[in-house]
């Protein structure tokens, strides 16, 4: 550029002044854009160089210098795509703080610290670019309807790569489509981790949509270094070479939609950053937990790889709000053949549940809804429909798991899981052989450190066993309040390992809530414990093909009302072979069963096991119930082990006392005969005389009613079922 164009510029510029024009100064592809008002003085030194607003520029590198009236806003740089190439303009305040650098549709910029923050808006299309941003001051990065495809890489392979570790806003333009594909040839090592690349925290917002083509196979769609929020914006992952999403500290849902597809590992991972981990964090201001917070919005997550998870988290998963929607299938990975990763909806070290709405489908093999080693359910639906198959990894047959963890507080919600893989379990709480301790591998143990898992390095993966460690199953609160659970077990037995409703290796608890549960094959339980059975609360159905209730040790029913039909075995089973090994505290059961002989409604082995504690009520209909002569020593109240008894379908069935007085109305709804028949309840004492009459009519009465059982009702029989019933 020669010195009377400048001459002329200078001129011109100080002519109009007042009404508000534009230095433009064009270098390359690049628009340095000086507003009149701020231009000040113009040093012009040597003819070679001249300095406008502390930029210092050489004039043989200008190629064109004038005025108009195009508006500049403060601190803001905008990159406008076309083909293979970009134009840049750069609003003239912040010239002193970019370094800008244009290769056809490739834009590198290294930003010094300013005195605020800069604004980079990009729009337009690109046929083969990227964008490279390197700093460390907060920005944003805005799309303006921007259509990015990088073919080449200079910078790295991604579409975008921001290379700072502060606050980065992506901010997605309201009413805008976006998309950005990556190169599918590697770029550098470093630079090349996703197709958005932030280094440092991203936040993403807007209200506009954002589509991410991921096609290298060794990134991620989205990688950022530290902590990434979501809101308002619509976020569709298309493909990836490895996760859809992937952070380093913890990622965050408040609004907005996120889908995503097509990607060869998990559709979303927070991971620890570095070997520190305090654990869940409330505040989200613990930015090194490898925590995953859905807080609302709308997610729909699909995985297909062998092994991957829809939410992976090194730490905790908490759900507040929100509806989140994953479909899992896939192999397993046996790529470590001493730690095969099995497919699941959600693996974490904790998973939380307060609110929101989780919908898991699961059809990869031996897949899991949700893996974790402790679950808490506090609010909110979650479904899980699980029908994958088993397999068998080292002799040893693996089925399905709709929840799985070593603790497991189910406090509050609607919690409904549908299961027809064979050798599945819908529930398995409980191990005393979980990895643990071992540099590097597994969760890190809940206490010291307060993160999840064992191990000092955070993460999945193998390490020593542990032992002695059986877990802890509890349903609801001391207050009888309690979720809503609904399990569905249509599988059927694999190989030696059976389908199970409900499996804990652990003690289980029920203080309250709702429970249905179904089964449908041989072998097939309701609820086994390994431990003991503990009802306290609550109102519990169990309809099952094998026992509704067995454990290796005591069952106990100290509250809450329970029902239990057994279509092929015994109802409530206990092998703890001691006194009490099933005991009616203040609890109400009413147990019965279609199989005959030799199966029992109440086995312990021996009716002298049994024990009442309590002022409950418990009835046995058919099989044998061992005898009629047990006896129940240090009884609280009455009980009787009458003879053959036969119980229509559908009838009300009255146990009153020699003055009509009503203790409790049941229905079953199939026709029974009893060998030996086992009834207990309040008001019952030592050889006083009882009846059982049916009638037609339902009670309407009763202060509880449930699944036939009827409880502080008047009603009365009219057709004597078995009279001059003696009390012990």
């Amino acid at each position: 550029m020669n010195r009377k164009l400048f001459t002329t510029a200078v001129a011109l510029l100080a002519a109009g002044a007042l009404q508000a024009q534009t230095l433009n100064v064009v270098v390359g592809s690049v628009t340095y854009q000086v507003p009149a008002a701020q231009a000040g003085e113009m040093v012009y030194q040597d003819g070679q160089t001249v300095s406008i607003m502390n930029k210092t520029y050489t004039l043989a590198d200008v190629d064109q210098m004038y005025i108009d009236n195009t508006a500049v806003t403060d601190y803001t740089v905008q990159v406008e795509y076309s083909g293979t190439t970009a134009q840049v303009k750069v609003a003239g305040n912040v010239a002193k703080y970019v370094d800008v650098s244009v290769s056809g549709a490739h834009v590198g910029i290294v930003q010094s610290e300013p005195d605020a923050e800069i604004t980079y808006t990009l729009s337009g299309t690109a046929t083969d670019g990227e964008f490279y941003l390197e700093g460390d001051y907060k920005a944003t990065v805005e799309l303006d309807g921007l259509t990015l495809t990088n073919l080449t890489p200079q910078y790295s392979g991604a579409a975008i790569y921001v290379k700072d570790g502060k606050r980065i806003d992506i901010s997605v333009k309201k009413d805008t489509e976006n998309t950005l594909t990556d190169c599918s040839a590697p770029g550098d090592a470093y630079a090349q981790k996703g197709c958005l690349w932030v280094k440092g925290h991203a936040e993403l917002k807007g209200k506009g949509v954002l589509n991410i083509n991921g096609r290298y196979a060794e990134a991620h769609a989205v990688k950022t270094g530290e902590y990434m929020t979501m809101k308002n914006c619509t976020l569709n992952i298309l493909a990836a070479g490895k996760d859809g999403l992937h952070v380093n500290e913890y990622f965050l849902m408040e609004s907005g939609t996120l889908t995503v597809s097509g990607v060869g590992d998990d559709a979303l991972q927070a991971e620890l950053d570095g070997t520190t981990n305090t654990g869940e964090t409330t505040d989200h201001e613990d930015e090194d937990s490898g925590n995953i917070y859905i807080d609302g919005g709308t997610l729909t997550l699909t995985t297909t790889a062998a092994g991957t998870k829809g939410l992976k988290s090194d730490s905790t998963v908490v759900v507040n709000g929100g509806t989140l929607t994953i479909n899992a299938s896939g192999t397993v990975d046996t790529s470590d053949a001493s730690d095969p990763s099995y497919v699941a909806g959600i693996g974490a070290g904790k998973y939380v549940q307060n609110g929101g709405t989780v919908a898991i489908t699961v059809k990869g093999t031996a897949g899991r809804g949700v893996k974790a080693w402790d679950i808490e359910t506090n609010g909110g639906e979650l479904t899980i429909v699980n029908s994958a198959a088993p397999t068998t990894v080292s002799s040893d047959v693996k089925g399905a798991k709709g929840l799985k963890a070593l603790n497991m507080a189910l406090n509050a919600g609607t919690i409904a899981i549908t299961m027809s893989g064979n050798a599945s379990k819908a529930i398995r709480c409980g191990d005393g052989t979980q990895s643990a301790s071992g540099g590097g591998g597994g969760w890190r143990a809940p206490g010291g450190g307060g993160g999840w898992g064992p191990g000092g390095g955070g993460g999945m993966g193998g390490g020593s066993k542990w032992t002695n460690v059986t877990g802890s199953y509890t349903q609801g609160k001391s207050d009888g309040t309690g979720p809503t659970l609904t399990v569905s077990q249509k599988g059927s037995a694999y190989s030696s390992s059976s389908a199970k409703a409900i499996k804990a290796i652990c003690a289980v608890t029920l203080y309250g809530g709702t429970t249905e549960v179904e089964t449908t094959s041989n072998g097939a339980e309701g609820l086994e414990s390994k431990t003991s059975i503990d009802i306290r609360g609550g109102q519990h159905y169990f309809k099952c093909y094998d026992d509704c209730l067995n454990s290796a040790g005591k069952i106990s029913f100290n509250g809450g009302v329970t029902v239990a039909y057994s279509t092929g075995n015994d109802v409530i089973d206990s092998n703890a072979g001691t006194t009490g090994a099933i005991t009616i505290g203040n609890g109400s059961v009413l147990a019965y069963m279609t199989k005959g002989d030799p199966d029992e409604a109440f086995d312990c082995d021996n009716n002298n096991y049994i024990q009442i504690t309590g002022t409950g009520i418990a009835i046995g209909a058919g099989g044998a119930q061992s005898s009629t002569t047990g006896t129940i020593s240090n009884a609280a109240q009455g009980y009787a082990f009458p003879g053959t008894v036969r119980f229509t379908a559908n009838a009300y069935n009255t146990l009153a006392d020699a003055d009509g007085n009503n203790l409790v109305t049941f229905q079953l709804p199939v026709t029974i005969s009893s060998r030996c028949t086992f009834i207990t309840a309040k008001g019952m004492v030592s050889k006083g005389t009882y009846n059982i009459k049916s009638s037609a009519t339902e009670p309407t009465d009763a202060t509880t009613a449930w699944h036939g059982l009827y409880i502080g009702s008047s009603a009365k029989g009219t057709t004597s079922v078995v009279s001059a019933i003696t009390a012990k």
